[in-house]
């Protein structure tokens, strides 16, 4: 007897928790498709067809102007065309902004297709083309951005006027032992619940990982966490980030010195002085003690300068042989976090435009 009112109270939770997982698996596509509509009608939507999937293009500022710059965000991004906008409002008076989300990202299309830089850099091609905007092209890459527009300069020279390298994912070739195959676990696992409908979940990452933002507008923060959530549960993000080891390697192995002007942006190993990074907020001391494998009793200046000589180290080689390979490349130091277009708007502003002075003579 107490055999069968076990059974019965564990079909009992089963059917319950059966229930409940149904309920936040509606709950999910119902707020993806409400996500989708505001997005649609608020003017974030502009697909273009590129083979078996379609991208978002948004253009901003003026489409008369000397320049048209291609922004390419980094792994992950979401919103470059609400997060970038603080820095590149100022360029868009006199010229043409464009963001191109990649397969996956925000309203763009998810896909099967191998992301490599050959077909990501295609489908950048291919979403301009059929937007109806014309080459040549101020790309604007950030992070692993710089991947694929160092691969698009050297493959497609012709079509680019310039490069500014937004901190980007300094290029080197990976030994084998260190090539990375699979996607990052956290994120992987992340994913998989969010595909078995654990709607709720996506929704609490998205907001942990992406604060309110004090600069936008409440329309404008509910696009970014639409934006977010519609990016968090597509493949081909999780390709992406499969194939970056990859991609690295074979763009490195694919780069042709050029004449193209390029000009390296240097954030995150920009400093060179305490007094900078103190101006910053200074080292998270628990962080780089771990990081440099620091005893605990490790003094203030003894991190400090481990970190410079590492950031200098950094500048010296990886950072120095990238830009002789690209050719044509002027290293500017621009001491900030990673995401430097939102710390420093106005400073990466003036970096792009004096480089937009100089294409101009």
């Amino acid at each position: 007897m107490k055999v069968k009112k076990a059974v019965r109270c564990i079909v009992i939770a089963v059917v319950l928790l059966l229930v409940l997982w149904l309920v936040i698996l509606l709950r999910s596509r119902i707020r993806l498709a409400r996500d989708r509509a505001f997005l649609e009608e608020n003017g974030y939507a502009h697909l273009v067809p590129v083979g078996d999937h379609a991208v978002n293009v948004l253009t901003y500022g003026n489409e008369a102007g000397a320049h048209r710059i291609v922004a390419i965000a980094g792994f992950g991004d979401p919103d470059p065309c609400l997060s970038w906008r603080r820095m590149t409002r100022a360029l868009e008076v006199d010229d043409q902004v464009i963001f191109v989300d990649r397969a996956g990202y925000g309203l763009s299309d998810d896909t099967a297709q191998e992301r490599t830089a050959a077909a990501i850099v295609a489908d950048y091609r291919a979403a301009l083309a059929q937007a109806g905007i014309e080459a040549p092209y101020l790309l604007l890459p950030h992070s692993i951005g710089g991947i694929y527009a160092s691969y698009w300069v050297s493959a497609y020279p012709e079509e680019i006027e310039g490069v500014v390298f937004l901190d980007t994912t300094e290029l080197r070739a990976y030994p084998p032992e260190q090539m990375r195959t699979a996607p990052d676990p956290t994120y992987l696992r992340a994913y998989r619940l969010d595909r078995m409908g654990a709607g709720g979940l996506g929704d609490l990452l998205v907001r942990t990982m992406l604060p309110e933002d004090p600069y936008y507008t409440p329309d404008e923060q509910r696009a970014e966490y639409a934006l977010a959530l519609l990016t968090f549960q597509n493949h081909a993000v999780i390709a992406e980030d499969a194939m970056m080891s990859r991609n690295v390697n074979d763009t490195w192995d694919m780069l042709v010195s050029n004449e193209v002007p390029k000009c390296y942006i240097c954030a995150q190993f920009g400093y060179r002085t305490k007094e900078e990074l103190l101006a910053d907020g200074g080292l998270d001391r628990e962080t780089y003690l771990r990081f440099f494998h620091l005893p605990p009793d490790t003094d203030d200046d003894a991190l400090y300068d481990r970190y410079l000589a590492f950031c200098q180290k950094i500048r010296d080689g990886t950072l120095a042989a990238y830009a002789e390979k690209l050719g044509r490349c002027e290293v500017v130091l621009l001491p900030g976090d990673h995401e430097i277009y939102a710390q420093k708007p106005d400073a990466c502003a003036a970096c792009i435009a004096q480089f937009l002075a100089g294409l101009d003579g």
